[in-house]
């Protein structure tokens, strides 16, 4: 890891890769609901006895219903979309290389949080012990950070962007927010 990189609850902030996170955004986002404010994808490593036994996946969006934080998945809209699906594989596994180029290692969690204003992080767990029965069987472990979970330990900081976000709109906003989306793919 380089001087980059900040822990956060077990997890590091890993500041590399912007190609690959816009690549990501640009698959996902197309799925997302009107007036999202953060979706949160996470690749989890199962494990069972010490070995390796599948991948979970998370794929939520988080928006505001009424003044409610409301999580809810679209996993299954991205992997319907064949175009969507490759290129979001084809981001996470770009980034999973990048990853390993740099660190030297594999990670048991990947998890990328894209916000609507453009900002996002890539969230790394280098070791998490979770099984597929675990999973299963609830609750929720620790290691899973799904849209659920963001709500509950970030509310403060998704209540701000909300809040942000919610500023109303005229033709200079809508000018700079479109030259701010570019900036981003572009990235």
């Amino acid at each position: 890891m380089d001087a980059g990189d900040r822990p956060v609850g077990g997890h590091v902030i890993w500041d590399g890769s912007p190609r690959a996170v816009a690549r990501l955004r640009e698959a996902v986002m197309p799925h997302a609901a009107v007036g999202v404010l953060r979706v949160v994808l996470q690749q989890l490593v199962l494990h069972e006895e010490g070995r390796e036994a599948g991948r979970h996946e998370v794929i939520d969006e988080i928006v505001d219903v009424g003044g409610n934080l409301v999580a809810s998945p679209m996993r299954e809209s991205v992997r319907a979309d064949p175009a969507a699906s490759a290129a979001l594989d084809g981001a996470l596994a770009q980034l999973r290389a990048d990853i390993s180029a740099e660190l030297h290692a594999t990670v048991d969690s990947l998890e990328v949080v894209l916000d609507r204003d453009g900002r996002h992080e890539v969230r790394l767990l280098l070791s998490a012990e979770v099984s597929p029965r675990e999973l299963a069987e609830g609750p929720a472990p620790e290691a899973l950070h799904d849209g659920d979970h963001h709500i509950r330990h970030q509310s403060p900081a998704l209540e701000e962007l909300r809040d942000r976000l919610a500023v109303p709109s005229g033709p200079l906003r809508r000018v700079l927010d479109g030259l701010r989306e570019r900036l981003v793919r572009r990235a």
